[in-house]
């Protein structure tokens, strides 16, 4: 995984390249830590991110919600487009599990009420 760092005049500009992944996860959030501590503007370039697991989906998330993300690699967005679908199917999962046993636990006679 390459990290290169790019002054710039509007923000200190991170640009990752190669693996997003977990042998790299820990060296990556330390930069990323880093340069937000010592720059008032910060913007992070995934566009030549060319494989990801779930730790470097785990750092996008957080990228995410830093609003730090400036460009993304067709990898990056399959990915994240992957996993946000598993997160809706389960939570939808979920949904049906409550609402069948919030069902099951109604007396008989509102069960049947037209």
């Amino acid at each position: 995984m390459e990290s290169l760092p790019l002054e710039r005049e509007t923000a200190f500009q991170l640009k990752f390249a190669g693996k997003l992944t977990r042998e790299f996860y820990r060296e990556l959030e330390d930069r990323v830590i880093d340069a937000m501590r010592r720059y008032k503007k910060l913007e992070v370039d995934l566009s030549e991110v060319i494989e990801i697991d779930l730790c470097g989906l785990h750092l996008v998330g957080l990228l995410v919600s830093a609003g730090v993300i400036v460009a993304t690699s067709a990898v990056v967005e399959q990915a994240s487009k992957n996993l946000l679908g598993t997160l809706n199917a389960a939570a939808l999962g979920r949904a049906k599990r409550s609402e069948r046993a919030a069902m099951s636990s109604l007396p008989e006679s509102e069960l049947h009420t037209n």
